[in-house]
């Protein structure tokens, strides 16, 4: 992938700052730690600035965030602010966002300016405090790799309001960022920064360069200069770039190389005719430029701004319209196919998983396996004890006879040595033979049809690994991996299905008509064992507002939001039903996530707290849906 540069911000900018001046905020979202999505609006509509502050995905951009009622947009466009919207919802969100929104909500942006050459933007605010008083507010975005981060800071003052990332001296020794303290910049780098250097100074850069020493010396010049931290040798024209200059990216210094069309390894600089001013030319119009050219190739491995990488009539580039659009469709189809890839490798990491256990218990299956002839010797051992009762005597240990079968190998000439209990009589040594006899047959029994059933499993784990190897999107891996935890749950012993509660009590659940399962506590233990034991954190729970009653819970699958309305009705109505409530009247139910929902005494079952509650009022008069009569029964 390719981080986002310099250059990139400078694109995003040029075709945004227009946009986002003299907009009033009207929210502010707080998408992750390290995420924010700034809704501006104006009399012309409400646009969305994104900023990350994520150490691999950091960028900013514009995004659309359509009208509710605006029926004719695309799809796409519709779910576009889908994809940034708080996860956070109703509940509480972080320290950061409250304290942007108490600052910035109502705020108008008048000022919007990168630091030359960096990857530092200030987005200046005027505010206006609680008592009529104004002041300019700066949220900072410092998208600098790992050292990313989203900084609020009094103009005036300099001292920090928040930041989305907290650096104290144990975690840096350069600056600390903390609240109340001054805003410091980053550091600056020891070297020169290619968009603010004059021309002269990089004419004479690239004409040291074609005049240098050779690679070896430089690089053993470099080691004396600092022998602690001894260097790669700079062999290649990316690399001098790289490495003599700040303001560039590695990727963007591929792309000055091909815009050259010179070859990139340094030795061969000085031979080739026009060096020096093909460089120079260049990156001054790397420098100058503010005409952009938009695209990516369709393998995600870069983006250009420049257009330099491209050949005419090359299909393997996307071309965009602008530079915010690029950036992000970039990064969400970068984040889309790194997500893909992970659930592809935890699904086949649990394929493995399993496979491996059911190849160890096909193994101990097969130890099982005793050959028919080991056997069918134990009854022929019984047999022949029975037969010759006449010629055992009390207190004998062993019995010689002649082998009547043939198929039974012996050391001895064809004498049969049969092993006796002396503190057993003749008759009770043959049923210990049989009884031997019985159990092994019935192990192989029960060994071979363990590995009848695990080479079936095998099977089906392996058609879901190949399954998961061509899935061609997320939808298609998302369905393999419900399969997979189907099958987990199915192939269960039936004692761990049915979830046994204290007593002989046994956790009662229904199907709506939905096809979501719903579990029902009818008692205090029942009620605690569906807390403690069966709730996932994503399933939603059920209780009557302020009556005691039943704990009613819907299994929420990963693959799945929110059930739809009618099962959440009918969840409802069974815990109306099941309470303390009067029958025939409205009862208001509250329901919310079980992760939201905590024990509070482990002495008293079923006691709990809750918090994040929404309500539903159901009537109890209305007919009884068809799922809760084997409750009534």
């Amino acid at each position: 992938m390719q981080p986002f540069d310099a250059l990139s911000i400078r694109a995003v900018l040029l075709e945004s700052k227009a946009l986002l001046l003299n907009r009033k905020v009207d929210k502010v979202h707080q998408l992750a730690r390290d995420e924010i999505l700034v809704n501006l609006r104006s009399k012309g509509g409400t646009i969305g600035l994104f900023i990350s502050a994520q150490s691999v995905y950091g960028r900013m951009c514009l995004v659309k965030i359509p009208s509710s009622q605006d029926s004719t947009k695309d799809q796409g466009e519709s779910n576009l602010f889908e994809r940034y919207r708080s996860k956070y919802g109703t509940n509480t969100p972080p320290n950061f966002c409250i304290v942007l929104r108490r600052h910035l909500t109502g705020a108008t942006l008048v000022g919007v300016e990168q630091l030359p050459g960096e990857r530092v933007v200030d987005f200046v605010f005027s505010c206006v405090d609680e008592v009529g008083g104004a002041s300019l507010k700066v949220l900072t975005a410092e998208i600098m790799g790992r050292h990313s981060n989203l900084i609020f800071w009094d103009k005036e003052t300099r001292k920090i309001l928040a930041a989305s990332h907290a650096v104290t001296k144990e975690m840096s020794r350069q600056r600390e960022v903390l609240p109340n303290l001054i805003y410091e910049r980053p550091p600056v780098q020891d070297r020169p920064n290619l968009f603010l250097i004059e021309d002269e100074s990089l004419r004479t850069a690239i004409r040291e360069l074609r005049h240098s020493s050779s690679n070896k010396e430089r690089h053993e010049d470099a080691e004396e200069q600092k022998e602690t931290k001894p260097t790669r040798p700079v062999v290649t024209l990316e690399q001098w770039l790289l490495t003599t200059f700040t303001g560039l990216g590695k990727h963007l210094c591929e792309e000055v190389v091909a815009g050259t069309g010179l070859a990139n390894e340094l030795s061969e600089f000085g031979k080739q005719e026009g060096a020096e001013e093909k460089l120079f030319e260049k990156l001054k119009q790397l420098r100058e430029t503010d005409i952009f050219q938009p695209a990516m190739p369709k393998d995600l491995s870069r983006y250009s701004l420049l257009s330099w990488y491209q050949k005419p009539g090359d299909e393997s580039w996307r071309s965009f319209t602008s530079a915010n659009d690029l950036i992000e469709n970039y990064f969400r189809l970068l984040e889309a196919k790194e997500l893909y890839l992970q659930l592809k490798e935890k699904i086949k990491s649990e394929i493995n998983t399993e496979s491996s256990k059911l190849e160890e218990r096909k193994s101990t299956a097969q130890s099982h396996l005793s050959p028919n002839r080991e056997l069918e010797t134990l009854k022929d051992f019984g047999d022949m004890i029975l037969s010759n009762l006449n010629s055992i005597t009390a207190g004998q240990s062993l019995l010689e006879l002649d082998n009547w079968n043939t198929d039974n190998n012996t050391d001895n000439g064809g004498i049969v040595k049969i092993e006796l209990n002396p503190n057993l009589t003749a008759v009770q040594n043959a049923q210990v033979y049989y009884r031997r006899y019985a159990k092994a047959r019935a192990r192989k029994g029960a060994a071979q049809s363990t590995i009848s059933e695990v080479d079936k499993r095998l099977s089906i784990l392996n058609d879901l690994r190949s399954k998961a190897d061509k899935a061609p999107d997320m939808n298609e891996l998302q369905r393999i991996k419900d399969t997979l935890a189907g099958r987990r749950q199915h192939s269960q012993p039936k004692s761990q299905k049915v979830q046994k509660i204290k007593g002989k009590a046994r956790m009662t659940s229904l199907i709506s008509s939905d096809g979501w399962t719903i579990y029902v506590g009818r008692n205090k233990n029942e009620n605690d064992h569906l807390i403690g034991k069966i709730a996932n954190p994503n399933d939603l729970w059920f209780h009557v507002l302020g009556k005691g009653g039943a704990h009613v819970l819907i299994r929420v699958p990963a693959s799945k939001q929110d059930p739809p309305k009618t099962t959440i009705e009918e969840a409802a109505q069974v815990a109306a039903r099941l309470s303390k409530s009067a029958a025939g009247a409205k009862v208001r139910v509250i329901y919310t996530r079980c992760k939201h929902v905590k024990k509070v005494d482990k002495n008293k079952p079923g006691l709990v707290r809750y918090e994040n509650e929404r309500t539903i009022e159901v009537d109890t008069a209305k007919p009884m849906p068809k799922l809760m009569k084997r409750l009534f029964n």
